[in-house]
């Protein structure tokens, strides 16, 4: 600034601008910053998914099986479908996207002490066998397994759990049979 007071004045005035400048360009950027992390936090919201079922939720115990050759299991009744992924009618979880997903699956079979029984399944994508869920001991009346697997999905990946030839299982309203799955990351 010069010794002239107006000059001074117009100076002061450029150094406050430069000064306002400087903070709205930061705040722009943090502001621009916020709007790309809260686009990404939404967008991954939209991709998830998840599901939980069970074989079916009667009153009275009901079995699937045994069966002459190996099906596929109708898990009816929905605990939760978090992106509509999963099927009822054919059993079949798709994977929405790719990624790493948590599979589980619980198989439990009650029969008459006289009668042979076995809980027998697997865990299938794409119609392959990924995870196994025997037990065979005949001495008791109840058979259970459980499985549960990390799995990198490709989007349109199918999952489902398949009960083996000559196997059952057997569900009510305390749903031991059940199949989850939820996408990790």
């Amino acid at each position: 600034c010069s010794n002239n007071q107006a000059a001074c004045g117009c100076c002061l005035m450029q150094k406050q601008m430069e000064r306002m400048e400087l903070v709205f360009n930061v705040t722009t950027k943090e502001m621009s910053q916020q709007l790309m992390n809260s686009k990404m936090t939404l967008n991954n919201i939209k991709n998830r998914s998840a599901f939980s079922v069970a074989l079916n939720n009667e009153k009275t115990l009901t079995c699937f099986g045994p069966m002459t050759e190996d099906r596929r299991v109708p898990y009816k009744y929905i605990f939760l479908n978090l992106g509509d992924s999963y099927n009822a009618q054919t059993g079949i979880f798709t994977a929405p996207s790719s990624g790493v997903y948590s599979l589980a699956a619980t198989v439990y079979s009650l029969s008459p002490l006289d009668l042979p029984q076995a809980t027998c399944a697997q865990l299938q994508v794409n119609g392959v066998a990924v995870a196994p869920l025997i037990e065979k001991n005949g001495l008791d009346s109840e058979d259970s397994s459980t499985v549960v697997i990390a799995r990198h999905l490709k989007a349109g990946d199918q999952v489902s759990v398949s009960l083996l030839k000559g196997c059952n299982i057997c569900d009510d309203t305390s749903h031991y049979n059940t199949f989850t799955g939820f996408l990790l990351y």
